[in-house]
This record gives C-alpha cells, sequence and structure tokens, in this order.
C-alpha cells in the first residue's frame, strides 16, 4: 500500500486567515474573516479568504459547522464539544453533555454504524432572546 501525504503551503493568506481563527474562540463565516482581514490592512479577496479556509480545514489546522446558510470555521485545538445556535440573534453557545454522547454511540451501535465522528447543532433561542420574548 502506498500512502502519499498532503502538505498544505502555508501562504501568506492562509496564515492569516489561521492567526485569525486561532486569536480567539468565535465561529467565523468566510465574510467575517475577509472583513477582519481588510479591516487589519490585510488585501485578501473573498476567493482567497474561501480557498484558504477550505485548504485549512482539509488539513485539520481549522474545524468546521455546516449551519443552514452557511459555514462557520473554529479552531482545531478545542475539546469535542457541540452547539446551540439562537435563530434570533446567531448567538452560539458550545456545550458538552455526556450522556447525549453516549446516547449517540448506542444509537450508532443499534445500527451497526461505526462511529468516526459528529456534529450535533440545536437551533432555539438563547437566554437574552427567550428573556425578550417572553416579555
Amino acid at each position: 500500500m502506498i500512502i502519499i501525504t498532503f502538505m498544505l503551503k502555508l501562504t501568506v493568506q492562509r496564515q492569516a486567515i489561521l492567526d485569525l481563527i486561532n486569536a480567539s474562540n468565535r465561529h467565523w463565516d468566510a465574510d467575517e474573516v475577509a472583513r477582519a482581514l481588510a479591516d487589519s490592512g490585510g488585501s485578501v479577496g473573498i476567493a482567497t479568504v474561501y480557498r484558504g479556509l477550505a485548504a485549512l480545514e482539509s488539513q485539520g489546522f481549522i474545524d468546521s459547522i455546516q449551519l443552514a446558510d452557511k459555514k462557520r470555521y473554529e479552531r482545531a485545538d478545542k475539546a469535542h464539544h457541540d452547539h446551540m445556535i439562537c435563530t434570533r440573534c446567531g448567538h452560539i453557545e458550545e456545550f458538552s453533555h455526556e450522556t447525549i454522547e453516549e446516547l449517540q454511540q448506542v444509537a450508532a451501535s443499534e445500527r451497526g454504524f461505526k462511529l468516526t465522528g459528529h456534529q450535533l447543532v440545536m437551533f432555539g433561542f438563547c437566554s437574552r432572546c427567550a428573556k425578550e420574548l417572553d416579555r
């Protein structure tokens, strides 16, 4: 068996994207990355940002979650977690729950499915928006 490994060329633009994402706990979309880079004096086009994000994700430098409207990116060095998304204000809350993790394993096992990973995304209202809606 021949194994071919691909080493990502870390261009100046990709390094800038990686530095931006790694310097925060945010969940970035491509437009936000492009705006932040432009605000810091960088000149990176949106197509370059999309290609850079895809390349960095494919090599495991960053992680992503797919939301209904867009993909968001975050640091890859975080411990496993899932997400709750506020459908009113867009706030993203990270969480981990042992019982949920166990139930996912049970569900996969019962179906003979070998689980290699998962993403759980729940939608609703954050505590602030829920309070405002209850008024």
